[in-house]
């Protein structure tokens, strides 16, 4: 017997059980005859008896720990158990286009884990070609992590032992209520069993219809019990006193504690959960903008709008805007530089987590838009007899060109898409040969999508052979 086994077995917790596990004729096969066996839940066991057995844990002890089980599993369905992992919002992220829990994907950059949250069930129950969303995780975590300070901040606690104290009062009454309609029940239960044990055994017809409002008294007097219990266990706990003077003495320093270097990732990510039901995020078209709703614990729903890194300048909702901008501070014959720290004290702010669009991508978008960039790349010569010829390029030319960065030019070389030649002489600079014709190939190579040469050998369809380098 497993230790998982052992935790899920009611003889545990003292109840006699049978029919946990029966045979499903569809599951079975038939040259298997132990095969076919299926896990029923509580309601549909055969028989159930508590306090039939020894019992090393209680009842309540044995349900809670199966709720913790069945949360803690790795599955679609569940929020799973808390881990390590640097992705503080793990579990609560909700996809707002399907409504599906997304799960974490980690990639290693610079040894260092980077988090984002993706919703592909799409993609791997039905084959869909794309994700349905995919977003950097730590724009997600810097907004629940703000709203979750401020939700615990002295004064949020203040508000929220106010409503803690009208939501006992409530429940006060509540309870009034209850133990009124409970011993309203237990008068009639009594009630009835007089009469019943009152009435002559020689009446038949009269005893067995007190029988059975005897019977219907006490079918009603535990329908009542079950009712409260489930009424208890879905009310929110009370307070004690003790806790509420630690809780208004913590919160004076909330934000040192979370940051505070005994506080574990472990520890942040208990909090968020403790306090926030789910977090529903939705990102508008492909553009750097996300909608995120967060879902609190009693019911209450914040709403915001965060920014998230893109690939490509084009996917930002004020491209077009950004474009009209540099078309006309380089019409008023500002330089690339001057133009970037313009745009910087404007608040734009680049596809990806830069801070500031730079000199570099402004001049890129100024070649796009045919305005003279302002800068001219000075080469050293070449030895005699190697210059580039009329259909050759510096690299940084070429880069220019196709309005893309030198270190994506040596990647497509390693690949073999660009033939060139080497100097002879230091530094041994590339020069890269390109026609009109490779110059349009190299150029509709540059508005592929990321992974669309991996989808290729998936599906069957090879790129072109690379081109041989000297």
């Amino acid at each position: 017997m497993t230790l998982q086994t052992l935790l899920h077995n009611p003889a545990y917790a003292g109840i006699y059980a049978y029919g946990r596990r029966r045979v499903d004729p569809r599951r079975q096969d038939p040259a298997r005859p132990a095969t076919g066996r299926v896990v029923r839940g509580r309601d549909e066991w055969l028989v159930m008896i508590p306090d039939a057995l020894p019992a090393y844990i209680t009842v309540a002890q044995f349900e809670a720990n199966e709720a913790k089980l069945a949360a803690n599993r790795a599955c679609a369905e569940a929020m799973g158990a808390v881990r390590s992992g640097p992705a503080l919002a793990a579990g609560v992220v909700f996809c707002g286009r399907c409504q599906r829990r997304m799960i974490v994907r980690y990639h290693s950059r610079h040894s260092k884990a980077r988090p984002e949250y993706v919703c592909c069930r799409e993609v791997t129950n039905y084959g869909a070609a794309t994700a349905c969303q995919l977003l950097n995780a730590a724009c997600v975590d810097a907004f629940v992590e703000a709203q979750v300070l401020a939700a615990l901040a002295p004064a949020a606690v203040e508000v929220s032992l106010r409503a803690a104290d009208q939501v006992m009062a409530e429940r006060a009454e509540l309870d009034t209520l209850w133990s009124q309609r409970l011993e309203r029940a237990q008068y009639e239960a009594d009630r009835a069993r007089r009469r019943h044990h009152l009435a002559e055994p020689e009446n038949r017809l009269v005893v067995r219809q007190l029988e059975k409002e005897w019977e219907s008294a006490l079918t009603h007097q535990q329908k009542l019990r079950e009712e409260h219990a489930r009424f208890i266990r879905t009310s929110p706990r009370l307070l004690s006193a003790a806790e509420r003077q630690s809780l208004t003495a913590l919160a004076g320093d909330i934000n040192g504690l979370w940051h505070a270097a005994t506080t574990t990732i472990t520890d942040r990510k208990e909090i968020v959960r403790a306090v926030i039901d789910k977090v529903v995020v939705a990102v508008i078209g492909t553009s750097e903008r996300v909608q995120v709703t967060i879902v609190w614990a009693g019911g209450a729903t914040t709403c915001g709008e965060i920014v998230r890194p893109v690939q490509r300048l084009e996917q930002l909702s004020c491209y077009s805007q950004l474009l009209s901008r540099i078309r006309e501070l380089a019409g008023q014959g500002i330089g690339a530089s001057g133009i970037a720290d313009r745009l910087e004290a404007e608040g734009y702010r680049p596809a990806k987590s830069g801070k500031r669009i730079t000199a570099t991508t402004v001049r890129d978008l100024m070649r796009r838009l045919g305005c003279p960039a302002g800068r001219v790349h000075r080469h050293r010569p070449a030895p005699a007899g190697e210059e580039p010829g009329p259909q050759e390029w510096w690299l940084k030319d070429l880069a220019a060109e196709l309005c893309m960065t030198t270190s994506t030019l040596y990647a497509w070389i390693n690949r073999g898409w660009i033939t060139v030649r080497r100097e002879s002489d230091w530094p041994h600079r590339l020069i890269a040969h390109a026609d009109q014709q490779e110059l349009a190939e190299l150029r509709e190579r540059r508005t592929r999508p990321p992974g669309w040469y991996s989808r290729r050998l998936w599906t069957g369809n090879h790129s072109p052979p690379a081109k041989p380098n000297p």
